[in-house]
């Protein structure tokens, strides 16, 4: 065999080396979210961030939840609603649409947080600010989230969400402030 021939072959073999690698740590660092419960929580926040003309990827987005998940909503301040996950993701798409929330971006960041962890399932009650991006010196709001989770078939899953908004009038319990 010529020298041109090896280093040929050892260029592509370097190539494809490299390009496995690098797929093998990309999918890793998507899938580790999965593995533990506050890393599930945690990427499901930062899979709902977007910069302003983005939107979240809903398939990712998707995939934190078992198909059967159950979303307890706020539509109102006298009014909760049961979404099944189309009927979230539904909810998502009408208010960005509404409050013109692709143009503005959108932030939602962990506050604080409080988990119970038993073999293999989780609760967790998170307390988070959501605020748009443009302008840049919105002050946001804060609300609450409860998580019921559960470890399914190797990795972990969102079961539920309750969510509500933080008021005056309606404060944080003592154990979360």
């Amino acid at each position: 065999m010529n020298i041109r021939k090896v280093i040929f072959l050892l260029w592509v073999g370097l190539f494809v080396a490299v390009s496995v690698i690098s797929i093998a740590y990309e999918r890793s660092g998507k899938e580790g979210v999965f593995m533990d419960p506050e890393s599930l929580v945690r990427g499901l926040y930062t899979s709902m961030t977007f910069e302003p003309g983005t939107l979240p990827d809903w398939d990712y987005v998707r995939s934190f939840f078992i198909p059967e998940a159950v979303f307890g909503v706020r539509k109102s301040r006298t009014y909760m609603d049961v979404l099944d996950l189309d009927g979230y993701v539904g909810w998502w798409l009408e208010d960005i649409e509404k409050h013109n929330i692709k143009e503005r971006g959108f932030k939602e960041s962990i506050e604080k947080m409080k988990m119970t962890v038993y073999r293999n399932i989780a609760q967790c009650f998170i307390v988070y600010k959501a605020q748009f991006m443009i302008p840049a010196d919105d002050p946001g709001h804060l609300g609450l989230e409860s998580y019921g989770l559960m470890k399914k078939d190797g990795r972990w899953w969102v079961v539920s969400i309750i969510h509500d908004v933080i008021t005056p009038q309606n404060p944080l319990p003592d154990f979360l402030r």
